[in-house]
């Protein structure tokens, strides 16, 4: 009897040292499996996520009764998630945000494109993993012979480690408590924040960006009288153009991100309408969005809102379209357009089904439309030129009943580059780098061969109404610029690495060619330096629209501010701030927006 005893005693012991001890073996495991020195540099955020890991044992303990299943649980949840954030660095040099859920259906749909290869470390890791969870069987504790069978005391513990985990996760959130622990807040050092705040620190901590709170000083009649102010007199001109978008998947000139050279020019079309010509406008375009969330370009476009006014990350078609929202379609609807939206994908991505309709659009196609076209793939996605010949067809049948205003996002360009060969895909640009660097030019030289497909197809898509009678306009701008890795070699011959950038580097990741064209008079541009937010306004003003009360609060308020994005503004000077910098400098913006989303007259 008294061995029976001393052997209960040291298994509690055991038991009782092992939940201790996994929770720390938890924190540096997740983090091993994301990067290779996953030492965090601050204690204190470290000993915060280690006392999560911990407080969430215990309540997985009291729920499942034995500790070893607790044990598993979260071990292999957070070996999981940060596996996950591997992969997802890998790709968009980003890691998984609270936000991020509501991407999980569109995160699916291109899953099959990317390269899983494991690394060592995550090889390395998972045979750790296994090794924990064997060890895990010494754990033999049971909450039941803790709490002598006493389920409402098993029932209170449970509850009561419950009201900690909600507790610790929005004090983080409070500013005290984040500067009590350093917590690291430089969002666009993705990876430094994983880093110094730890995996489950930094995922709580973003979590308070989930909601947009009311500016400072907001007043929904405060806002209305502003509008007011502006009239809503808009006009029209004579003859009502039809207007077709393009927003192209992942279109970038990379030249602005750093030096190279090719065996030829990847976008001569281009190229040669930047140095000027009639009845077109060029220029870039600031984004809020790189390598990823492509509706966000969307809806800066069309909205004329800035995601630099909602929680950093945020998906605004997801998150924020709930109800009708004044926008360019239902703006030009009350001209007697009709609107259609288009994508040559699959239609359950970011929402759009449910979101283009709120948005004004009357129809929408997707895949399935195009297929039945019979489109040339590039890859594995339908071609732009395939897409642009439908969407002019398609154009040209609706007119006959009126003005057509199109929103068309394209496919071709998306991620990954990384595959070698493909049956219909010709590698036509290289990048000029040492032999020993063929290999890692990979990707650049299929992401730059793919950018030169579509140079091609915009090209015979404006030689296609160069000289048709109706009056035609055409906006071409790329949706943001490619997931960072693809352009490694350049920056490594560039002496630039993606962790390390200064501030002007960082900036131009989030730059993007536009075009504006017309085959009737309009103004002739280059080199504008514009923003998403504000594009809209550029094209309803060169088509011959005066316009809205928004809008025209939009077109002052550009004059002082002619960038603003989620990742900076540039003044009237030239200044460029980026948004971690700006405190109150463009509230009256921010306000607008807010009543304009919230608050306006579609709801």
């Amino acid at each position: 009897m008294e061995k029976a005893t001393e052997k209960n005693r040291k298994a509690g012991i055991i038991s009782a040292a092992l939940i201790i001890v996994y929770p720390v073996l938890i924190y540096f495991l997740s983090s091993f499996a994301m990067y290779e020195k996953f030492w965090g540099e601050n204690p204190r955020t470290a000993f915060a996520n280690i006392l999560f890991l911990e407080i969430l044992l215990i309540f997985l303990f009291c729920i499942f009764n034995k500790a070893k299943t607790a044990i598993r649980i979260e071990l292999i949840f957070f070996w999981l998630f940060g596996i996950l954030n591997a992969y997802i660095y890998r790709f968009r040099r980003s890691y998984i945000r609270p936000w991020d859920i509501t991407s999980l259906v569109t995160a699916a749909n291109v899953a099959g494109n990317y390269d899983y290869t494991p690394e060592r470390r995550m090889v390395i890791s998972f045979l750790i993993l296994l090794l924990l969870i064997f060890a895990a069987k010494f754990c033999t504790l049971e909450a039941d012979a803790v709490f002598k069978k006493r389920r409402p005391f098993r029932a209170v513990a449970a509850l009561l480690s419950l009201c900690f985990i909600i507790l610790i996760t929005f004090s983080v959130q409070r500013k005290s408590v984040k500067d009590m622990l350093g917590i690291y807040t430089t969002f666009f050092d993705s990876k430094g924040m994983m880093k110094k705040n730890g995996i489950a620190l930094n995922f709580m901590y973003q979590m308070k960006y989930l909601n947009v709170e009311k500016p400072k000083g907001y007043s929904k009649k405060a806002e209305e009288e502003i509008l007011s102010s502006y009239g809503n007199d808009a006009t029209a001109p004579q003859n009502l153009p039809d207007i077709i978008v393009i927003m192209d998947e992942a279109f970038s000139d990379p030249a602005i991100d750093g030096e190279f050279s090719t065996n030829e020019d990847y976008m001569p079309f281009i190229h040669s309408l930047e140095k000027g010509c009639e009845n077109t406008i060029t220029g870039y375009l600031n984004v809020s969005v790189n390598g990823g969330n492509t509706p966000n370009t969307e809806f800066e476009f069309l909205t004329g809102n800035s995601l630099g006014f909602l929680p950093e990350g945020s998906i605004a078609f997801q998150q924020y379209v709930r109800h009708p929202i004044d926008s360019i379609p239902y703006f030009l609807k009350e001209y007697g357009y009709q609107t259609f939206a288009s994508h040559p994908y699959k239609a359950n991505g970011w929402d759009r089904p449910r979101v283009y309709p709120l948005l004004g659009f009357d129809e929408m196609y997707f895949k399935e439309y195009f297929e039945e076209k019979d489109p040339v793939l590039v890859r594995n996605y339908i071609s732009d030129g395939s897409y642009f010949k439908a969407v002019s067809t398609l154009t040209d049948e609706l007119s006959g009943g009126g003005p057509v205003f199109s929103f068309n996002v394209t496919m071709q360009n998306h991620s990954s580059y990384s595959k070698k060969d493909y049956d219909n895909f010709e590698r036509k640009i290289s990048v000029d780098v040492p032999g020993e660097k063929r290999d890692q030019a990979l990707k650049m030289d299929n992401y730059l061969s793919l950018v030169r497909y579509t140079d091609d197809a915009f090209k015979e898509l404006i030689e296609t109404y160069k000289d048709k009678d109706r009056d035609t306009m055409i906006v071409f701008f790329g949706d943001h610029q490619p997931e960072a890795a693809t352009f490694d070699v350049m920056w490594e011959e560039n002496g630039k690495y993606w962790d390390d950038l200064n501030t002007e580097d960082y900036v131009n990741t989030y730059r993007v060619p536009f075009v504006i064209w017309a085959n009737f008079d309009i103004d002739e541009m280059s080199g504008l330096e514009s923003s998403a937010n504000y594009l809209g306004n550029l094209v309803l003003k060169e088509a011959g629209f005066s316009l809205p009360s928004y809008r025209a609060f939009l077109e002052d308020y550009s004059g002082d501010f002619p960038v603003v994005s989620a990742v900076r503004y540039v003044d009237n000077d030239k200044n460029s701030v980026l948004q971690e910098d700006w405190d109150d400098d463009l509230i009256e913006y921010q306000k607008m927006q807010y009543y304009q989303m919230f608050d306006g007259s579609r709801h």
